[in-house]
């Protein structure tokens, strides 16, 4: 399980996060909700171990990582795709999945190669492997940057804003590639998502963020879409 435990965060001094908790079981979906600035990129990169924790702690796997470093993180299976995606754009769409092979050095089992899996949900990934990914459409980046996430071989799969600036077909597409990264690699998901109709097929629990604080959770199922939507709502 990944667990969030009273974190709290600051740039400088100003603080961002005030005592979140927040967890994701084992092949869970889980979207995090909110407005645009109350703190939920700085959350997935406080989990990520790209920004400090003030206060509190995040364990992954039963262990206390909130002072690990990220590429700590990312071998103990935790992987993450940034919103822009952060693709190296002047690198092949190979050349950038081969980027996430560092992260599986220490498990002796791992073999050093792209998995097939990351082809066949994205085909995208090997019929322009020799694109620059700069080159590509911001659907078409968005299959590589999960694509690079995959070679990780994580167990989480933190994503934020996967659907931003895509057009349906592709976030459709994106959908049942996530929903079979679940059932079939068996990865939990922990999404930021704006676009609730996503979020809501998509993901079996939501947590709102708002000014920092986690101010409502429960399950899509059981709340319908009309009743969180005043937190998006300026």
């Amino acid at each position: 399980m990944l667990k969030v435990e009273n974190v709290s965060a600051a740039y400088g001094q100003s603080p961002v996060l005030f005592g979140v908790n927040l967890d994701v079981a084992d092949a869970e979906a889980v979207t995090l909700i909110g407005r645009n600035g109350v703190g939920k990129t700085t959350l997935m990169r406080t989990i990520m171990g790209l920004h400090p924790v003030s206060a509190g702690g995040v364990r992954l796997n039963g262990e206390q990582v909130e002072q690990e470093p990220a590429f700590v993180r990312a071998r103990g299976g935790l992987a993450f795709v940034p919103q822009g995606r952060g693709l190296f754009p002047h690198l092949s769409v190979h050349e950038n999945l081969l980027m996430g092979l560092p992260a599986l050095s220490t498990r002796e089992t791992a073999k050093k190669e792209i998995p097939e899996l990351v082809y066949d949900l994205f085909p995208i990934c090997r019929d322009m492997a020799g694109r620059k990914a700069g080159n590509l459409s911001g659907g078409q980046q968005q299959q590589v940057a999960i694509g690079r996430a995959l070679v990780t071989q994580p167990k989480y799969l933190l994503l934020d804003e996967p659907t931003e600036g895509i057009q349906p077909s592709i976030v459709q597409e994106i959908e049942a590639a996530l929903t079979r990264i679940r059932r079939e690699l068996r990865v939990a998901v922990l999404l930021v998502e704006q676009y609730l109709d996503f979020a809501w097929a998509f993901a079996e629990r939501y947590y709102v963020l708002q000014r920092g604080v986690i101010v409502e959770s429960g399950h899509t199922a059981r709340t319908p879409q009309a009743d969180v939507q005043r937190y998006m709502s300026v």
